[in-house]
């Protein structure tokens, strides 16, 4: 019997195409570019990035494709297009808080057209009392990698009219921090840096502690006050954002504080925002930042620790069964990179880790008990929905854990407390209390030492003094400095081997002359040749950023990998290469390759 399958038409094929081509030219501007999946109007979402720093311009593109939309669009015999756009599409986009380009992708020639739809209806407001206005393109509005100028350009009108910037200044707040023991500089200390020259004009601004994101109580203060000091900085007169921010790296560069080696100053800077000279009105333009001055020059934290090479493809969707970690992937030379940064544990971590401890605390009831007792225990919690874990056995007396049933530390498993009283009293008493089980149990409750099993397996999640936290990508917290000479770097290929080829090869690993942390790490076996990950790394010298760092050994560590394990160009595997591996095994999405 044949059945039907779904099969993608070849206008949907060729939608995707044309929302693909301007997503790609997006992302080559260096901006974000999301496919939106719901059908409203719009089908790219998009954030722009000014020397690489985000900000809060913000748009979306609808993209119309020449033969799946050809109904709606025509193309006019001076070579300009003319498209049918819904009137309800017209009315929203009219009243949005941000701009939404109109794109058509010609499939004939491979190339995108675009518009700002809204301006024409400003102009000709009575074409929303037709069902379905016409929307004109020209032929001269190609868009394409020489578009981004006009791009932003147009978007930030579009907000300068929003948002009343003519009547503008811009401003941030500053705070300069000594580091990496996350220091902050005494503002006696900043004075000749507040009356140096600039466009920019420095003051002494003020804001409640209590006010402030939370990570800030990390830095340690001379000034016992609930009030933190900030240093204002504003231009004088009106200027873009791009330029402030250029403006503002020329002026940091002129902060003067002696530091000794492996110390540096970052800057601490608040969300950078416009404000009104004639009214308390103001909006933000970017998030929290970080800069650091190193080597003599300012630097952004965030690139600094995890800009990639222009060849390295970036990880833009997880799910839930994806590896972990974020990772860069380089088709090419069949390498993926992660680069890893640090900051001190904040206030929020320390606060979740206690969350979990308490509730893993309260998924047992340490008990003690005579050998020849524990069946008759068994039996009389087994109906509970609990377990017994023995944990030390001697001639006399046992301990053992009265467990959930769904618990396990080995793998951070457990079952969430669910109400106050659980939570506060632990799961298991709790139960064992409600069933008036406690005086019916043989034995009793321990109230000695942890033993030293059950220590180690809770160390995780917070019986441990842990100071530093590590990040990727992913896990940055925006504004809060990186411990820059904490970073590391990992180079990774994967491959499909045989369990007698990996042995070998750990073994040619450990007779192998070289600087680097280098590694063979199983981390599949589900497949017919377990999945092996050949790890090389290394910790990036503190005035190299970890992209530079990368690219001076990275003919060093090809060489190794080629040595060690080479790409396979034959196809007895499963998967081709480790793009595929992370892509596929790894449920790992990345931007398109265009190689």
């Amino acid at each position: 019997m044949n059945q039907k399958r779904p099969m993608q038409t070849d206008s949907q094929s060729l939608g995707d195409i044309g929302a693909t081509t301007v997503q790609l030219i997006l992302q080559k501007f260096k901006w974000t570019a999301d496919i939106i999946k719901s059908d409203f109007g719009e089908d790219i979402d998009c954030n722009i990035f000014i020397d690489n720093i985000r900000t809060n311009y913000h748009f979306r593109c609808q993209v119309k494709s020449s033969t799946k939309d050809s109904k709606y669009i025509r193309k006019l015999k001076n070579g300009d297009f003319s498209i049918s756009i819904e009137a309800t599409h017209l009315r929203a986009w009219q009243t949005s808080y941000f701009p939404v380009f109109l794109i058509i992708y010609e499939e004939e020639t491979d190339k995108c057209y675009w518009t700002m739809p809204v301006e024409q209806i400003f102009q000709s407001p009575r074409k929303l009392n037709a069902k379905a206005p016409t929307i004109n393109i020209s032929k001269n509005n190609i868009f394409d990698d020489t578009t981004k100028d006009n791009i932003l350009n147009t978007t930030k009108n579009f907000y300068s009219k929003f948002l009343r910037v003519d009547e503008s200044a811009i401003e941030c707040n500053v705070v300069p921090v000594l580091m990496p023991d996350y220091k902050v500089i005494p503002i006696f200390d900043c004075y000749d840096f507040i009356h140096s020259k600039s466009d920019l004009q420095i003051d002494l601004n003020y804001n409640l502690i209590e006010n402030l994101p939370s990570w800030m109580m990390v830095l340690r203060r001379i000034d016992p006050s609930s009030i933190h000091t900030f240093l204002k900085i504003s231009s004088t007169v009106k200027v873009e954002l791009e330029e402030f921010i250029k403006k503002l790296k020329q002026k940091l560069l002129l902060f003067d504080y002696s530091t000794k080696n492996n110390k540096w100053i970052s800057f601490i800077i608040s969300p950078i925002k416009i404000s009104s000279r004639k009214s308390n009105w103001e909006n933000e333009l970017t998030s929290w930042l970080s800069f650091s001055k190193i080597n003599n020059h300012i630097v952004d934290d965030f690139n600094y620790t995890f800009e990639s090479p222009n060849n390295f493809l970036r990880q833009i969707t997880r799910r839930s069964m994806s590896w972990d970690s974020s990772y860069f992937v380089d088709p090419t030379q069949d390498i993926a990179i992660r680069f890893l940064g640090a900051n001190k544990i904040t206030p929020a971590i320390l606060n979740i880790n206690q969350i979990h401890l308490n509730n893993i605390k309260g998924q047992y009831l340490l008990w003690e008990c005579k050998k020849e007792d524990i069946e008759t225990l068994h039996n009389k919690i087994s109906t509970l929905e609990l377990q017994i874990q023995i944990l030390e056995n001697t001639n006399e007396k046992c301990l053992v854990a009265i467990a959930m049933a769904m618990f396990d530390p080995t793998i951070g498993m457990y079952t969430q407390a669910r109400d106050w009283e659980s939570y506060e009293n632990g799961n298991a008493k709790n139960i064992l209390e409600k069933n008036n089980m406690i005086q019916a149990l043989p034995g009793n409750e321990y109230k000695g030492k942890t033993p030293v099993l059950l220590k180690e397996l809770l160390k995780p999640y917070g019986e441990s003094n842990y100071t530093m936290a590590q990040v990727n990508i992913n896990s940055y917290i925006w504004g809060f400095p990186l411990m820059q000479n904490q970073r590391e770097i990992y180079i990774s290929r994967f491959q499909e081997i045989a369990q007698d080829k990996a042995e070998k090869l750990k073994l040619k690993i450990k007779k192998y002359k070289h600087n680097f942390q280098i590694e063979l790490i199983l981390v599949d076996d589900t497949f017919r040749n377990s999945i092996y990950e050949l790890l090389i790394g290394f910790i990036p010298n503190l005035e190299k950023s970890s992209k530079d760092a990368y690219l001076d050994k990275e003919s060093e560590i090809l060489k190794i990998f080629d040595d060690i394990l080479p790409t396979k160009t034959y196809s007895d595997t499963t998967f081709k290469n480790s793009f595929d591996i992370l892509h596929v095994a790894g449920q790992i999405e990345f931007e398109k390759h265009t190689k």
